[in-house]
């Protein structure tokens, strides 16, 4: 029987590449003999995530859509045709193309509509990009995170985002069962159990406005006795540690700030929005408004039914975080009293699995 092979483009940020790892983990687990390749570029984060996972990963042309007049769009057709050209030597080896979104997804749908491979697109965010949208008009089986988009999209189910394992078991924990993975979890981040634990992330990718925020903040944290975990970003430089703050260039285990902290401050990426509203982590979502301005409407999901809170990225500041850190904390110690999560599907994984290998058969 000739080996099947499942095309997965996703790339440029863990919000692309991370719900791809989840299915193509769930893929390979249903059935050893599909062999499943990513297609990626020479700069983005699956560079170090997904040969790291166990999976082959080919790099083609970056060619994101130019937004604005400069000299990379006057150039951008020209790299625009060699993705293509590279993507068609890859897709044409391919039984499915699953798609997750990105500069790498439109030219792998379009090559992939005109070799007649079936398409599978997911969509994590509310508002779908450019990509998904073509992919979806040029047919492709269209699954998405939230039912909102539904309203954006054509004939188009709804699944949820992958999550990786560890996050869907600290979903379904009961209250006790947290507080004793926290207290695992604490003594394998070194940080202190019984102390108010504030976790910030601006991205895979990091964020200089949050560094530079939080830097300023901290003495409103270590005066109210918070400790502080704080993702800064590994192009970013790392910042000295101290009794009461750790930082990292990149958090991999996920799961276990997630269990120890009180409190998330982050972007409103889709993956971040759903794992926080999954997990009932009260967030202050500090949406960018980048590409169509989903981020907004990503947290806005969860702040609907009081799961955290939205501020505006330019009134994000290190003086407005420490006037109101005070405020944020009495909102999030009453949302975690109350156990309320928000209800998103956690099998998204196995849904789009499912959909690879109806079409493998």
């Amino acid at each position: 029987m000739t080996k099947k092979t499942v095309l997965f483009a996703a790339a440029g940020t863990a919000g692309h590449v991370e719900p791809a790892l989840a299915v193509a983990r769930w893929v390979r687990g249903q059935n050893s003999d599909v062999n499943c390749v990513f297609v990626g570029t020479h700069s983005g984060v699956e560079n170090s995530l997904v040969e790291a996972a166990g999976f082959e990963l080919k790099r083609i042309e970056k060619a994101a859509f130019p937004r604005e007049i400069n000299l990379q769009a006057f150039t951008w057709i020209f790299r625009y045709l060699i993705s293509l050209v590279q993507s068609d030597n890859l897709v044409k080896g391919a039984d499915v193309v699953v798609g997750f979104g990105g500069y790498v997804a439109a030219s792998t749908y379009l090559v992939a509509k005109l070799r007649r491979k079936p398409i599978i697109i997911h969509e994590a965010n509310v508002k779908p990009g450019m990509a998904n949208r073509l992919g979806n008009l040029l047919g492709g089986r269209t699954l998405v995170a939230f039912s909102e988009t539904e309203k954006v999209l054509d004939n188009v189910e709804v699944v949820g985002i992958p999550l990786r394992p560890e996050i869907v078991e600290l979903a379904k924990m009961t209250a006790s069962d947290r507080l004793t993975a926290r207290a695992a979890a604490s003594k394998k981040l070194g940080i202190k159990d019984s102390q108010v634990t504030v976790a910030i992330f601006g991205g895979s990718l990091g964020s200089v406005k949050f560094n530079s925020v939080i830097e300023k903040a901290l003495p409103a944290f270590t005066k109210q006795g918070i400790q502080v975990i704080h993702s800064v970003g590994r192009k970013n430089s790392l910042p000295s540690a101290s009794k009461n703050y750790f930082p990292y260039s990149y958090i991999d285990d996920m799961a276990s700030v997630y269990v120890a902290s009180d409190l998330v401050i982050a972007r409103g990426g889709a993956v971040s929005v759903f794992e926080t509203g999954a997990l009932g982590i009260f967030t202050l979502y500090v949406p960018l408004a980048i590409g169509n301005g989903e981020q907004l409407q990503n947290a806005q999901i969860v702040t609907a039914s009081g799961g955290g809170m939205i501020i505006e990225n330019s009134k994000f500041t290190s003086e407005w975080l420490s006037e109101n850190l005070s405020e944020i904390m009495s909102k999030a110690s009453t949302h975690s009293l109350s156990t309320v999560r928000t209800h998103f599907p956690l099998d998204a994984d196995a849904q789009v699995g499912r959909h690879i290998l109806e079409l493998l058969r």
